[in-house]
């Protein structure tokens, strides 16, 4: 996927707000997208995302795209539950409702280790809940405050969500973002530091569509990783496109019926599994 031609400018500062003042002007206020989003956070509504991931690596380019559709629940000041559909190589490929003590999965292919009657798998671990969109956390309101902070471009653009939006464009390291994420891995693999630390180094190109009320509607991030982490010479590169609709919308995420929910207790495996 073409992420376009990246565009770089004059660096821009972002302000929380703006008081205008004359001798017949009431002071107004520029919306502040980290205060949009806390507020979100702390409602009761949720969020709805799609995303379209791409890795493309080797001389021929050849590549791999994987796609998801999410709906995220909001509340306490984060993301309370997620109902996640993926699919890598056919349409709905599996789902996940995700709570954050708990994880029920389900795939299109039915796994033959699963109790006769049910279709759902239950497994409990603590989860951490957020919107990504590639290596940035957007429903960290630090993350992307230090984000917008390294906007170097910013111009109208199109209207997504039925809103029209502003395109702020920059850059942030993978350090810089490993600070803001110690969970954060390079090639899934490894934290950028120690051996591992010239990695911190390396850009992470980012853009973001935001609507009058400041919520993000689109992001777009490019980032070269590392093959391997031994063969740091060639390089894959990694895209995202994450689309957000639905900001505020009344959500309210179940667990699958508990007659079709095996525990991983129940699952049967034989010799050849």
């Amino acid at each position: 996927m073409s992420m376009g031609r990246w565009t770089i400018g004059p660096a821009l500062l972002l302000t929380a707000s703006v008081s205008v003042v004359g001798p017949h002007a009431e002071a107004v206020t520029r919306p502040d997208p980290v205060a949009a989003l806390k507020q979100q956070l702390n409602g009761h509504g949720g969020v709805r995302q799609s995303s379209v991931y791409r890795s493309v690596w080797g001389p021929k380019k050849d590549h791999v795209t994987s796609r998801s559709r999410a709906v995220y629940e909001f509340g306490g000041g984060g993301i309370v539950a997620m109902d996640l559909r993926y699919s890598k190589f056919s349409s709905g490929d599996s789902r996940s409702i995700i709570f954050p003590d708990r994880a029920y999965g389900w795939e299109r292919d039915r796994p033959d280790y699963l109790p006769a009657g049910k279709s759902w798998i239950l497994e409990t671990k603590k989860n951490d809940l957020y919107l990504a969109c590639g290596k940035i956390r957007l429903s960290d309101p630090v993350t992307l405050q230090h984000v917008l902070a390294t906007t170097t471009v910013k111009r109208p653009a199109g209207v997504y969500d039925g809103t029209r939006t502003t395109l702020y464009e920059g850059s942030i390291t993978i350090g810089e973002l490993y600070k803001l994420n110690p969970r954060l891995w390079v090639d899934d693999l490894e934290k950028p530091t120690g051996q591992y630390a010239s990695y911190a180094k390396l850009p992470v190109k980012w853009r973001l569509w935001l609507g009058s009320d400041q919520l993000v509607r689109r992001c777009q991030t490019r980032y070269d990783e590392p093959d391997s982490l031994w063969n740091v010479k060639d390089r894959d590169l990694q895209t995202a496109d994450v689309r957000f609709s639905g900001w505020g919308d009344a959500i309210d995420i179940k667990p699958p019926p508990a007659e079709l929910v095996a525990t991983v207790d129940e699952l049967v495996f034989s010799d050849d599994d």
